[in-house]
């Protein structure tokens, strides 16, 4: 960790956000539920069907490949008052593997996926909604805009940032309100919780964005074409509050989610994580694929991982931190294990790594110097987090302007019926519009279904 760390400013304790009324709290019967469709029953807002392009494959293969499914959803434990979720949720076969990051759908899902992001964007920024639906409050603060997408797809046995094992993407806004308890920050150094830290800053925080740096370097022309930046790693910015978590990719405008090279971009972006994590696990391990569930592959002895760290394409300085972290790491023995199925949740994120890949991706209306450009078209940030034992995915663990370090507490206590009803409105709101952009950019391969009507004692009905 930088030897600046100690400074850093955080807000781990002070966004505290309620949770559903009871009658819509996920039930044990939906948390069991045996498919995704099922599980969202009473939170489905509305279906979007993904058609693969008849062009490009002869009618018998497009016959025997379904397409995608994706579904606005009310989440039932809320990052904010308001906020959605775009997941993937297809029927799928025995035999099939879940579309669980953003190689599994197809490119045309990703398009969705990403201009529906973009149409958020202009949804809670537009003069017109923010009147008529509240968004505003005396003070005029523009409130807060995150996306965050997840990708775990390996980690089974403990917490992960990716609970949902579906493609999805998290539209969060918070308004004035809700974010006025982050004006007492405090500093790193004055928190003494290890397990706290170990979550809300994994080991790999700081090693990771130099890494990923040196990893994606061969991208800068393409993102130069696209008008954006990889941004240089800095330590030392970040923990004097300048500077976002992460790796950090500037974006020139929301504008580019919407086009075909962003979505090419990201699965170029999941591509290069999903490599460099396989290589490091070999030269850590000798394996190159995931362990069984309540095992993790035992390490290579130090000489053997220094000889395969130097034989991967890395500056010694990151060579350098990856042996040091190795070097603090131990074996799972199966004991260990067994005792760690019958601990409590903080015990086992506490000791067990996840399995990789494992990141968060998230954007943020900030540019690269971690000023905010909330309620401008751009810059904004992409930022890409490797996670080697924080369970807290994206949308629960932010960066904002002046706070590199901010995790959302979820749950606390519960929003009132009137609420939830505002909440419903802002959903439904959104919906419409979303429809109505992505059918005029999107034809023929999308279908969107009609939107759902709420009651406060059954949730969301078609």
């Amino acid at each position: 960790m930088p030897t600046e760390l100690a400074q850093m400013p955080i807000a781990w304790h002070q966004l505290r956000i309620p949770g559903p009324p009871p009658a819509l709290r996920l039930s044990q019967v939906e948390q069991a539920a045996p498919s995704l469709e099922a599980r969202f029953a009473r939170r489905m807002i509305q279906r979007l069907d993904l058609s693969r392009d008849a062009s490009a494959k002869p009618v018998d293969a497009l016959a025997a490949e379904p397409g995608d499914r994706l579904a606005l959803i009310d989440k039932a434990s809320p990052h904010a008052l308001f906020d959605l979720m775009l997941t993937e949720v297809s029927a799928l076969s025995d035999e099939q593997a879940g579309k669980v990051d953003p190689s599994a759908v197809m490119p045309i899902t990703g398009r969705v996926l990403w201009q529906t992001a973009a149409n958020f964007q202009r949804f809670v920024n537009s003069p017109q909604v923010r009147r008529e639906l509240g968004l505003m409050d005396s003070t005029r603060h523009p409130g807060w805009l995150q996306l965050a997408l997840n990708c775990d797809p390996n980690t089974e046995d403990r917490e992960s940032v990716q609970a949902l094992k579906s493609f999805h993407l998290h539209l969060i806004y918070w308004q004035p309100s809700e974010l006025g308890a982050l004006a007492k920050a405090d500093r790193f150094g004055d928190q003494h919780d290890p397990h706290l830290a170990r979550q809300c800053l994994d080991p790999l925080s700081f090693i990771g964005p130099r890494l990923l740096n040196e990893r994606l370097a061969h991208l800068e022309p393409e993102l130069g074409a696209l008008g954006a930046q990889l941004v240089p790693a800095d330590a030392a910015a970040t923990c004097a509050g300048q500077r976002a978590m992460g790796c950090l990719i500037q974006l020139p405008s929301w504008e580019l989610l919407a086009a075909p090279a962003f979505e090419r971009l990201i699965r170029q972006l999941h591509r290069q994580l999903a490599e460099t994590a396989t290589a490091l696990l070999h030269a850590v391990t000798g394996s190159r694929l995931p362990p069984a569930p309540w095992q993790r592959h035992p390490l290579l002895p130090l000489r053997q991982i220094t000889q395969n760290l130097e034989a991967l394409d890395l500056s010694n300085l990151c060579r350098a931190e990856l042996i040091a972290l190795t070097q603090r790491l131990r074996d799972l023995t199966a004991s260990e294990a067994q005792s760690l199925r019958a601990a409590s949740a903080s015990r086992r994120k506490h000791c067990m790594t996840l399995n990789q890949p494992c990141y968060s991706l998230g954007l943020s209306a900030m540019d690269a110097q971690g000023c905010s450009t909330m309620g401008a078209d751009g810059p904004l940030l992409l930022s890409l987090q490797v996670k080697l034992f924080s369970g807290i995915g994206g949308a629960g663990l932010i960066s904002l302007p002046g706070l590199p370090s901010v995790r959302v507490l979820r749950a606390q206590g519960q929003f009132s019926e009137a609420d939830w009803q505002r909440r419903s409105d802002f959903q439904r709101h959104f919906a419409a519009y979303n429809t109505a952009a992505l059918t005029a950019a999107l034809q023929p391969q999308l279908t969107c279904g009609p939107i759902g009507r709420f009651e406060i004692d059954t949730g969301w009905t078609h």
